[in-house]
This record gives structure tokens, sequence and C-alpha cells, in this order.
């Protein structure tokens, strides 16, 4: 059995490492390339890592194994944030805070061993690599709360699909991982679980490798930035029915301002069409060229500001009446929006573009 589980983690190793210089060498380029490559390499990492003998066998080289295995979770987090969610990318600070993690539950690693600072101090050591384990649990939990957040406004078909797989893997495969060495202890699981463990990882290795050969990833990179304006109704695929979809969808968000809504959602918007959920998401992906929902109600909501911010008779009103009659809920996600799209704040950009006389007159009159 033995044997059969060290050629296990080695086609596993082979596998997540080839899926990973694949995602590396694919044509488009993305932030969330590198967080994938890591993440998937990291299935590898933990299976040379894990294995009995590795110190032995790899010297120092088996060190970097298992930081790289630890600093997996972070990548993993870092990776849902890029592709599911409309924060940011991540700054140099996420970066420092995978770092920290790794060397916090390495001392805590070999702490209970007597190795390392912490070789005197083996409860102290417990603590710590208890410590990181949960954070690693956490990172996985926010990442697959990612994963779900955003589910019902994506609307590419695929990446909709990778969400659920997403979270079926970081929920099994990743926090198994995290979490085995707290189940089983210092011992490790028995053999039979680890021959069960790892045919399902090589499983998994293999279907990331078959996923990225046949240009999964692209589908599921994010534009780098939203399409300023609505595209035109281009003829994509010969879909009568979905191209008149996309048409009524376009002429009832314009004469009935229908984006004025403030929880206006893919649900309403379809009640309101007389059309199935999965029927508007295609022909709003497919014929008016968005991948997110949201990103779609931003277009006509922006540039409705835009327009307002920017006329001399509307310059008496605060930023935050431009902001609710447009339909934003508050001003925090006007002023997200507004920066992600135009790199000011609405405020600054009303400044920019009114004369002071106009400036002038409106602070007047509110006074």
């Amino acid at each position: 059995m033995l044997t059969v589980d060290l050629l296990l983690r080695a086609a596993t190793f082979a596998l997540a490492i080839a899926a990973a210089v694949a995602i590396v060498l694919r044509p488009v380029r993305h932030a969330a390339t590198g967080y994938a490559a890591f993440a998937v390499a990291g299935i590898g990492a933990f299976v040379v890592a894990s294995a009995p003998g590795a110190y032995a066998a790899l010297g120092l080289a088996a060190f970097g194994f298992n930081a790289w295995c630890l600093a997996t979770p972070v990548a993993v987090w870092l990776l849902s944030r890029v592709l599911f969610s409309e924060n940011p990318p991540p700054a140099a600070l996420d970066l420092a805070f995978a770092g920290a993690l790794v060397v916090i539950t390495m001392a805590g690693d070999y702490g209970r061993f007597q190795l390392g600072p912490l070789a005197g101090e083996p409860q102290v050591a417990a603590g710590l690599l208890v410590a990181g384990r949960v954070v690693a649990v956490a990172l996985l939990a926010a990442a697959c709360a990612n994963a779900i957040a955003h589910w019902r406004a994506d609307l590419v078909e695929q990446r909709r699909r990778v969400r659920a797989a997403f979270v079926a893997v970081i929920g099994t495969v990743f926090v198994g991982a995290a979490t085995s060495e707290l189940v089983f202890g210092k011992a490790g699981a028995p053999i039979e679980v680890l021959v069960a463990a790892h045919s399902g990882l090589l499983a998994l290795a293999f279907v990331l490798l078959q996923f990225v050969a046949r240009g999964g990833v692209e589908a599921l990179m994010p534009a780098e930035r939203p399409q300023p304006h609505p595209a035109q109704l281009a003829i994509v695929r010969n879909d009568a029915q979905e191209a008149a979809l996309a048409r009524r969808v376009r002429e009832s968000m314009e004469r009935e301002r229908l984006w004025k809504r403030e929880r206006l959602g893919i649900a309403e918007l379809a009640a309101i069409l007389g059309a199935q959920e999965h029927q508007l998401r295609r022909a709003i992906n497919r014929r008016l060229g968005y991948r997110n929902f949201n990103d779609f109600l931003h277009d006509y909501r922006l540039r409705e500001a835009v327009a307002r911010l920017a006329d001399p008779a509307q310059a008496h009103l605060p930023v935050l009446s431009i902001a609710l009659d447009c339909g934003y809920g508050s001003i925090g996600p006007f002023n997200r929006a507004f920066k992600s799209r135009f790199g000011e704040t609405p405020t600054h950009h009303r400044a920019r573009m009114l004369p002071a006389s106009a400036r002038s007159t409106a602070s007047q009159e509110t006074a």
C-alpha cells in the first residue's frame, strides 16, 4: 500500500505541476494567472511535503515544498477575489500576510519536533500551529464565500459552473489538507485513507490539466475594465430569439429607465421581460458584451451620473442625491463604482467639469 501511495503522490505532483505550467503559458494574461498557477501547483507541493521520508530524501528542498503548501490557502483566497468579486487587485500587504502565515505556521510545525526557534517551547509551537491552521481554513472559507456571493449576477455560464466546482474543491481538498494533521495527529492518516485521498487528488489534477488544455482558463478571466458603453447588437450567434431578447432588454432599460430601481436583479428583470433567467443571462452576455449583471447596471447608472454631475443646472444637487436617483442605495457603492470606472471620485469629476462660476452659484443657492 505504501508503494501505491507513493506512486499516486508522484503522479499527482507531475499532473499538478503540468497544469500550473499550462496556466502560465496560456496566451491570455491576467492578475489571476499567477494565483491560479500557484494554487494548482500547491496540490503538488502538498503531496510532496506530506510524504513520509520527504525531509530525508529532499533535504532543504522539503522546506520549500512545505512553505509552498502553507502559502496555498492565501493564493486560493487571492484568486477568489480576482475571479469572483469586485474588489481591487490584491496589494503588497496581502502578499506580506501570506509570508507571515507561512513563517508562523512553520515555526509552530517544526517547534513541536524540537526544531527551529521554538524548539524549547513546545506548547507555544503547538498553539501557533493551531492558529495557523485556523487562519488557513478561514481564508479558504472566505474564498468560498467570494465564489458564492455574486453567483446570481454572473452572466458567464462557464464561470457560474466553475463557482460551484470551486466551492466543492476548496471545501474538500484544500480544507481537508489544512485540517488533516489536526484530525489525525502527528502520526497522520492511516495508509488506507491516504491512498483514497491521493487517488482523488490525482483525478482532480488530471481534470484541471484537461480544463486548462481546452481553454477553460480564458473563459474565467474577467475583463480588465468594464466596457464604457453597451456593445452594439452584433450577430454573435445565429439565434434570432436571443438577439430579439437583447434588443428588448436594451429598449426596456432605456425607455422605462429600469436601472433606476435600487435593487434591480437578474430575476426581477427576467420577470419584467417575461423571460427565463438563463435566457436573459445569455442575451446580455453574448449580445451586449457583459460578463456581470452589476457591470451592466453600472453602465446605465454611471452614464446618467456623469451627465448630471457635469450639468450646471444641477450643480446645486448634492452628489448623494444624484447617486440615489441613479439607483444606488448609498454613497459608498456609488463612489467605488465611479472611481473604478473613471479613476476619480464623483466630487472631483464635478469640480473638474463644472466651471467655477457654476459651482459658486450653486454654493450660494444652497446656503
